[in-house]
């Protein structure tokens, strides 16, 4: 309450949400990452080596991501070309992008074929098999499931979106699931730095339960 004016949280919350859409949906947070790749995003010289471990061992591994092919490619190009002689693309068996997320775990969408050289989407509906080493735009979890020979719990699936990625991929196709939480790390790093006095604390806790029994 301000004066005569009253603001509930829920429309607080709806202007924020709106806010953040907007700057979403219009490109330029994605275009602001690709400006500066090095400060937003943590190219790590073991990733490659942790995809040919799991293939080695008879893994397949695919990527699945809401962003169109061109964000995609740029972003992937960053993380995985310069280690080795050899395209991002060739680390997965399959790539989806533009999968509308949580929707594909659903219904999904029409699923069609990228074209890797232009960007853009090939014509047609996509009828066939899904190819390994092809990039796909939409589709849905079945058609997916179906091309790497899985069910259930034989796939594991890393996301950063809880409900998105997590809770739909975990209740409806029953997927062990990992939710990747990047600000844990600096948490994680103050409790171990300063766990003699999260210790010292619970030893003073101890002593005023005792004092006031």
């Amino acid at each position: 309450m301000c004066g005569e004016i009253f603001m509930p949280f829920e429309s607080i919350f709806q202007d924020v949400r709106n806010a953040v859409d907007k700057v979403h949906d219009s490109g330029l947070l994605k275009q602001l990452t690709l400006d500066n790749l090095r400060k937003y995003v943590h190219k790590d010289e073991r990733l490659p080596v942790l995809f040919n471990r799991m293939r080695a061992h008879g893994s397949k591994l695919f990527l699945l991501t809401n962003s169109d092919f061109s964000y995609t490619d740029k972003i992937m190009t960053y993380l995985l070309n310069g280690f080795e002689n050899r395209s991002w693309q060739s680390y997965f068996d399959y790539v989806v992008v533009d999968a509308k997320k949580p929707g594909f775990f659903e219904g999904g969408t029409t699923l069609r074929e990228v074209d890797t050289e232009s960007g853009t989407l090939k014509l047609g509906v996509h009828m066939g098999p899904m190819k390994a080493g092809r990039v796909y735009a939409g589709g849905s979890v079945n058609t997916l499931s179906q091309m790497l020979g899985i069910s259930g719990k034989e796939a594991i699936y890393f996301g950063d979106h809880i409900f998105g990625d997590i809770l739909k991929s975990k209740k409806i196709r029953g997927w062990r699931t990992f939710l990747v939480v990047p600000e844990l790390g600096q948490e994680l790093n103050v409790w171990h730095d300063k766990r003699h006095l999260f210790a010292r604390l619970g030893e003073l806790d101890s002593k005023v339960s005792e004092i006031f029994r």
